[in-house]
Order: C-alpha cells, then sequence, then structure tokens
C-alpha cells in the first residue's frame, strides 16, 4: 500500500491506521509513539506537521502525509482485491 512519497508497506502488514492529530489527545497513544521512536521502530520522518496518520505495522510504525480515511479507503480496496484474487485461485 503506497503510504505517500516513497514509502510503501505490504497490505497484510499493516495493522492500524491512527489519526496523527489523536497522538496528542491521548496519553496511551503519545506513550505508544514514544517507544516506538525510542525503539528506532518509526519510520516516515517521524511525528512531524507533515505527518497526518500513523500506519501501525507488524515490525513498527510508520508517518504518512497522507490522510487517514484516504488510507482507510486504499486499505479496504486492496484487501478486497487481494480476497477476489484468492476466490478466483
Amino acid at each position: 500500500m503506497h503510504l505517500g512519497g516513497e514509502l510503501i508497506v505490504p497490505v497484510r502488514d499493516v495493522v492500524a491506521v491512527i489519526d496523527s492529530r489523536l497522538v496528542e489527545s491521548s496519553d496511551i497513544n503519545r506513550e505508544f509513539v514514544d517507544r516506538a521512536q525510542k525503539g528506532q521502530r518509526l519510520r516516515g520522518g517521524g511525528l512531524s506537521a507533515e505527518a497526518k496518520a500513523l500506519v501501525v505495522t507488524r515490525t513498527g510504525v510508520i508517518a504518512s502525509g497522507v490522510s487517514p480515511p484516504t488510507l482507510a479507503r486504499r486499505l479496504k480496496r486492496l484487501r478486497q482485491s487481494a480476497a477476489a484474487w484468492e476466490r478466483e485461485k
């Protein structure tokens, strides 16, 4: 799935898409991002002003400049396509 710029992640690795604005308003989300950053598992430029979404994967967290609704639509379409492809096998 394309996350913007040169960032691409396999659909099967995506666990969640989080609006970056929610990080500052929640202590648990802030702690999650802090731990990812300290463990060097935060990629994509980190939590900057350009980051609109955080994509949680099996191996880390990726900051994306693409809006969460757009990423959610992409994820849904790609998962539907993959499921249809599997049914055709």
